[in-house]
């Protein structure tokens, strides 16, 4: 039997967002995003990223957000998932997110709703959340997300 050669004619494009409509029943908005991990990939995952960061003095590895908080964000109306952006915020001594500071910007995440969209596109929701970082009811009337979690190292497994 003769091998044929495989060219990268024989390749074509896919769209990895049809694929997932397609699989999820054609709807945009069953698209599924992540999967689980059995623990010992995840401690993998983890060790590669501080082995890549390992000249950093103090490598920032996780943050704590609690149920509370992320049941705010899934039950933000039209919310199909939630986006996690990284950024950098000005911390205090202990380890909060301070907008006053000036410098001492520490690596942190946000949270935002998302909704997917009839074209397939994920858009961030613009909402008000209930209270902002000073405790005021519908956080002073601007559109956010969630942010100002329990960052690790400080709060984490032993």
């Amino acid at each position: 039997m003769r091998q044929r050669l495989i060219s990268l004619q024989d390749f074509k494009p896919f769209n990895l967002y049809k694929m997932s409509v397609e699989e999820n029943e054609g709807s945009p908005r069953a698209v599924k995003a992540g999967k689980f991990y059995v623990e010992d990939e995840i401690k993998t995952f983890r060790k590669n990223f501080e082995r890549h960061h390992s000249k950093k003095k103090e490598l920032r590895k996780a943050e704590y957000f609690s149920k509370e908080v992320i049941e705010h964000l899934l039950k933000v109306e039209g919310c199909d998932g939630v986006r996690i952006y990284y950024g950098l915020a000005p911390e205090n001594t202990e380890g909060h997110i301070d907008p006053k500071i000036a410098d001492n910007l520490q690596p942190r995440l946000f949270l935002v709703p998302v909704h997917i969209g009839e074209d397939g596109l994920g858009r961030d929701i613009n909402f008000k959340p209930q209270l902002d970082t000073t405790g005021e009811k519908d956080g002073g009337g601007e559109d956010g997300g969630a942010g100002g979690g329990l960052p690790c190292p400080g709060f984490c497994n032993p």
